[in-house]
């Protein structure tokens, strides 16, 4: 794209309309907002921070009839959605959960919504510090303890490590060490979450196993009821086999009850004959 004419003061149509345009492709590509105005201000003639000024003064104004602000992109948390963020981040850092992790999560596995959950958090932790640690004390006072302000002893090696290696990142052309320090984090956060996992499923298979093994015990113990119950009937129908045979030469009731249990006897032996069959 050709060079917008250099030397303006004031923003014209064209430079906003260039700005958001390139906003909306850097969602896509995962592209830093900082290169997005590095970009903007070469073809504009402006200073990088000059184009970001703009851009959030932009979004503060919430002028929604500019196209490249679509409905909802840049929508601002009211009170309550910032309390309920605060509380989601600050529980999973307790529990050891990465910041990008928990707001992907929040946002469904979008990136464009995670960015929103995760810029805006660390808006709170650098504007907003009171009301940071507010959220903090209720937490505590509900079992969860997190001070995202208090860096823990044994990460200060790994932190000056880590700041270490961003700052070499950031002399390489085109690489933003924040964020990809930020994706080795998410990448850890996913291999961890793994790995929970894994030792749910671990658990879960070893607890069937379980409930398979005293299910066979049971089924077992159920067949040998059921051949003891079947020998007796077997000797019960044997019986009154030969009751029969020597009821058939008796008149009266007998005869009567003989011939009932005869059809009853066969009955049983049609069904002895099909179940071993």
């Amino acid at each position: 794209m050709a060079n917008i004419q250099r030397g303006r003061t004031g923003w014209k149509k064209e430079e906003d309309t260039l700005l958001f345009a390139e906003i909306e492709k850097s969602v896509g590509r995962g592209t830093p907002l900082k290169s997005v105005f590095e970009a903007v201000a070469e073809q504009t003639g402006r200073k990088p921070n000059s184009v970001r000024n703009y851009y959030y003064a932009r979004i503060k104004e919430r002028d929604l009839s500019t196209t490249a602000l679509h409905a909802g992109a840049f929508v601002p948390f009211t009170e309550e959605e910032i309390h309920s963020l605060l509380r989601t981040v600050l529980s999973a850092q307790a529990n050891g959960i990465s910041v990008r992790y928990c707001t992907m999560s929040m946002g469904g596995g979008d990136n464009r919504a995670m960015l929103r959950y995760q810029n805006k958090y660390r808006a709170l932790l650098k504007n907003r510090p009171a009301l940071v640690r507010q959220v903090a004390e209720e937490l505590k006072a509900e079992g969860v303890d997190f001070d995202p302000y208090c860096t823990p002893k044994q990460s200060e090696g790994r932190g000056k490590a880590a700041g270490s290696v961003t700052a070499r990142i950031n002399r390489l052309k085109g690489m933003d060490g924040a964020a990809f320090i930020e994706g080795l984090d998410y990448i850890t956060s996913i291999a961890e979450e793994a790995e929970k996992k894994e030792e749910t499923y671990r658990r879960t298979e070893s607890e069937l196993r379980e409930r398979i093994r005293r299910q066979e015990e049971e089924i077992n113990a159920q067949q040998g009821r059921f051949h003891a119950l079947l020998l007796m009937y077997r000797r019960l129908v044997s019986a009154n086999r030969d009751f029969i045979g020597m009821a058939g030469r008796e008149t009266g009731p007998v005869s009567e009850y003989a011939r009932q249990l005869a059809r009853s006897v066969a009955d049983c032996e049609k069904a002895l004959t099909e179940y071993q069959a």
